[in-house]
């Protein structure tokens, strides 16, 4: 049997679906949502009693969940209107444009393929049918921002830290955008090619965000750009620093940073958090960060500065985090997928082994400076 996507209706069809989150959320991804009922396995909260959720189901078992939630069916929307910082759409376009999609996730098995694409669509042709939906809200982790970039979302402000999930990106999807869609050559072009393009709409997300209008990841930027702009944001050479692009060529670089993307975050953010999984590698271009350990959070045992690299451990053992780093000053940082560097490794060994190199060098280094420390308070 195929894979199929339906809205889940009825309480049991409901009840498979929080028991699929738990599976992903608790038991594979180790978040313990403060919502989460560990007696009975299930994920639930309370926009699930005002929300739709669509299922992607494998022989009748679900396997992919992604939820819409309408702001004027949400009794008490303040949350979500200060979560998203949603007061300038409300006013500018009412609360009836409005929605979020949430709990947007796969069995790991599915996570490559187009099963996602799948998901997204019943999500947009719900949320138009409506007829009222100009706007679709959401976040995501850092890594996954190129993805939803190419799905026609956008950035508008500045990142949060949920304190169940992690650091987190605000983005957001111009429901009839059609030039948006184009441009990104979004997989949702076609769905969305049916309805008319929303000028207004446009127009007023680039008179509210003007510093978010051009914010884009490096996969959709003519060739060169990004490496371009990098070059312009880092005070020594991005090419010869003892850094992760140190020993390559230009073309070389430009092609291991095709799908890299650029991030902000504020004093106070805690960018990875130690024992999360996550094999995303951050390369800090400004600012500072202390790399602090759960034990003692107020003693950093490293502090980095621009072009530093961090999260390399992770994705080179395949192991959860061994620290925290906090940003300590505002900074922005480069940030590649776990994902993509294995597909860059396959597709590139030879530029791939510089780069590995490099991740070595800065693991060993770091090393032996935590190590020392973390044996004098043992």
């Amino acid at each position: 049997m195929g894979l199929t996507v339906a809205e889940a209706r009825s309480e049991a069809e409901r009840e498979k679906i929080f028991e699929f989150r738990y599976r992903i959320y608790t038991e594979e991804l180790g978040l313990s949502p403060p919502t989460a009922d560990h007696a009975r396995k299930r994920l639930w909260d309370p926009l699930d009693d005002v929300s739709v959720s669509h299922a992607l189901l494998e022989d009748g078992g679900v396997v992919g969940s992604l939820r819409v939630t309408f702001l004027e069916d949400v009794r008490d929307p303040s949350v979500l209107i200060e979560k998203f910082s949603l007061e300038p759409a409300i006013a500018a376009l009412g609360v009836s444009a409005i929605c979020t999609t949430s709990r947007f996730i796969l069995d790991p098995r599915l996570r490559h393929g187009t099963a996602i694409l799948r998901l997204m669509e019943a999500a947009y042709e719900h949320g138009v049918s409506r007829g009222t939906v100009r706007l679709n809200y959401g976040d995501c982790s850092p890594h996954l921002l190129p993805f939803y970039e190419h799905l026609g979302y956008r950035r508008y402000t500045r990142a949060y830290n949920d304190t169940a999930y992690g650091f987190k990106i605000l983005i957001v999807m111009l429901v009839h955008d059609q030039k948006r869609f184009e441009h990104v050559r979004s997989p949702l072009s076609r769905v969305a090619s049916r309805y008319p393009d929303d000028p207004q709409a446009r127009a007023w997300f680039e008179q509210s965000y003007p510093d978010y209008v051009d914010v884009e990841s490096a996969a959709f930027l003519p060739e060169g750009v990004f490496f371009d702009m990098l070059s312009h944001r880092v005070a020594t050479d991005a090419l010869h620093s003892r850094g992760l692009l140190h020993g390559l060529e230009r073309g070389e670089a430009e092609r291991f940073l095709a799908t890299a993307t650029l991030i902000q975050a504020a004093p106070g953010d805690r960018i990875v958090r130690q024992g999360e999984l996550g094999d995303s590698v951050f390369v800090l271009l400004s600012g500072l960060a202390d790399v602090t350990l759960d034990e003692a959070p107020d003693q950093p045992v490293a502090v980095l500065g621009a072009g530093d690299t961090f999260g390399e451990m992770s994705f080179l053992t395949s192991k959860p985090r061994t620290a925290n780093v906090v940003a300590k000053a505002p900074s922005e940082m480069i940030v590649l997928s776990g994902d993509s560097l294995k597909r860059f490794i396959a597709k590139e060994p030879a530029v791939a082994a510089k780069v590995l190199l490099n991740l070595s060098r800065t693991l060993a280094e770091r090393l032996a400076v935590v190590t020392p420390q973390a044996l004098k308070r043992h």
